[in-house]
């Protein structure tokens, strides 16, 4: 085991003591972003375990400690030299990024990397149900597969606390454990997962390139299965305030806020499924809509109204974060009156949609007005060999076995392309 489990004592000594840099992280059991960052946490940690310690503290178990050095998120990683703190991190989005943390924090800089000049059948970008069913198929169909994935499997799949309504689990299961199993499963057949985070695609040509943090990676097809991310409020602050009551996952920060009062922003199945989660831990838990009720499905309505500890402000929208160093309150405007007013809270958890994470392919793949990948029911896209699975594309229902099925056709397709049926 590359990262040692630590106390506070056990803490302070290697910090102090250790001739080495001491990294260390903040974390917790009910942290689905932590159970995400541990893959390429543990890498991390073989990669450079003759330079630098790793150590994990379970803030549960030392919540003084954590309270000491000013934990408000987790996962929070900190590095020491000779007891001096270099840096800290919170909640890295990417190997690449904790790397590059690393190595900005030591004062040191990675080597040229050598290029890769193995050209895959296919490149699938993005490890999420929609990729990694993919690269199975893929797999199985004997096409040479690789799935670069920054983080973890499972992409935000990897932060729902409970999965019912994928089928084969009688009793649901969590989103990071099914990313696992379907991670697993490609690696059967001969699917390479690569943790590097993809700075820039070349679609043109019959040969795609990924430049990758570890270099650059060709393949004949790209399945780009990038997914959406979180959609922000927009108002002023609210970037500064991540962490310091800004939060978009409730099953990865909602435990910050036991026994206190949130704002949570939403109507949708997203915004109804955290109100319920939040309402289990916190003291009260107060939904802001814009609308006169919510627009997720029949299914949470009834537990939502149910819930004592769960209040409703209907026709409003929030246009002011109100804070000292961290969130105090909101400020709403009733989108009917325009008339404003004040709620204290001690956290706003916004649930808003998401945005397509299509940055890579600006330019290149066509995309409709909100930014998603135009892309049918067969996912291809405007330049052949390409194709758009789950939630990046356009498509009527984002749900994770429609992401599944995504994956399946896309395959189809970049056989026929490899075989030369398509053009």
């Amino acid at each position: 085991m590359a990262i040692l489990n630590m106390n506070a004592h056990a803490y302070r000594k290697y910090i102090s003591e250790s001739a080495k840099p001491v990294l260390v992280e903040f974390s917790a059991p009910w942290c689905g972003y932590c159970r995400r960052l541990a893959p390429a946490l543990e890498l991390t940690a073989q990669q450079y375990e003759d330079e630098i310690l790793f150590g994990e503290i379970n803030i549960d178990d030392e919540p003084a400690l954590a309270e000491e050095e000013q934990i408000e998120l987790v996962p929070t990683l900190l590095l020491y030299q000779n007891g001096q703190l270099l840096g800290s991190i919170v909640a890295p989005e990417s190997r690449a990024q904790l790397e590059a943390f690393i190595e900005e924090s030591l004062g040191q800089r990675s080597g040229d990397l050598a290029e890769e000049k193995h050209i895959y059948d296919m490149l699938v970008i993005g490890g999420g149900p929609g990729g990694y069913t993919a690269a199975l198929y893929a797999a199985r169909a004997g096409l040479d597969t690789i799935v670069l994935e920054k983080l973890s499997a499972g992409g935000q799949m990897a932060l729902t606390e409970q999965i019912d309504n994928y089928p084969g689990f009688e009793n649901g299961i969590d989103g990071f454990s099914l990313g696992e199993k379907m991670r697993k499963g490609t690696e059967r057949f001969g699917v390479e997962t690569r943790l590097v985070e993809v700075l820039s695609l070349d679609l043109s040509g019959e040969i795609k390139k990924a430049e990758t943090s570890e270099g650059p990676v060709y393949g004949r097809t790209v399945v780009l299965s990038t997914g959406a991310n979180p959609r922000e409020l927009g108002v002023t602050g609210e970037k500064e305030l991540i962490g310091k009551g800004v939060a978009y996952c409730a099953a990865c920060d909602g435990m910050f806020y036991k026994d206190k009062t949130v704002v949570l922003v939403g109507g949708g199945n997203s915004a109804a499924a955290e109100a319920l989660i939040l309402a289990r831990v916190c003291k009260k838990v107060i939904l802001v809509h814009r609308r006169d009720t919510l627009r997720a499905t029949k299914i949470y309505h009834e537990p939502l109204m149910k819930t004592e500890n769960v209040e409703f402000r209907w026709n409003s929208a929030v246009v002011e974060l109100l804070h000292d160093d961290k969130v105090t309150g909101v400020r709403l405007r009733d989108v009917q009156t325009g008339a404003e007013s004040e709620i204290t809270c001690d956290g706003v958890f916004v649930s808003i949609g998401r945005k397509p994470a299509t940055e890579l392919v600006a330019g290149q793949l066509e995309l409709d007005e909100s930014g998603y990948v135009v892309a049918n029911e067969t996912t291809e896209t405007n330049i052949p060999g390409v194709y758009a699975v789950g939630d990046v594309r356009t498509k009527l229902v984002r749900q994770v076995v429609t992401a599944v099925a995504d994956g399946a056709a896309a395959v189809h397709m970049a056989e026929e392309y490899l075989a030369g049926g398509a053009t």
